[in-house]
């Protein structure tokens, strides 16, 4: 894993077999001042994607390696879960397939981007009526 980190950005570049959540997850231990915006780019293989209906997934597992067209999502400052990523990836014939990112690995590279949210407080938690854990913002003042 290769990391390069600025007052607003944080970029990180994954080398292939790399376990791309745990991976985020150790980038971001630290990153608790603000929200942070997600996106990313790759290859990613052996790889689960999740279709959320009412408090629970439907899972889909890829084991053959696809196209990362595009990783997205947000991580709060607070909560459990702090992550809320989603992927589409594209196979050989160009079918696009995408929900919540359960797992994967690189496939080649990856090339993720966080984006410092500053004056942004976030927090995630769980609303029992929903069954799923819901982004909260504010602004910080002062």
């Amino acid at each position: 894993m290769e990391i390069a980190r600025t007052q607003d950005y944080i970029l990180m570049r994954l080398s292939h077999g790399e376990d791309i959540i745990k991976s985020i997850e150790e980038v971001i231990a630290e990153e608790k001042s603000t929200l942070l915006i997600v996106t990313g780019i790759g290859m990613i293989t052996d790889f689960e994607l999740g279709y959320f209906d009412r408090g629970q997934y439907i899972k889909k597992t890829f084991k053959e390696p696809y196209e990362l067209t595009v990783l997205q999502g947000s991580v709060a400052s607070e909560g459990d879960p702090r992550m809320h990523i989603h992927a589409t990836v594209a196979d050989k014939e160009h079918r696009a397939y995408g929900g919540h990112l359960l797992k994967g690995q690189v496939w080649m590279s990856n090339e993720i981007g966080f984006l410092r949210l500053k004056g942004v407080s976030s927090k995630r938690w769980m609303d029992k009526e929903k069954g799923v854990a819901i982004l909260h913002v504010s602004q910080v003042t002062g």
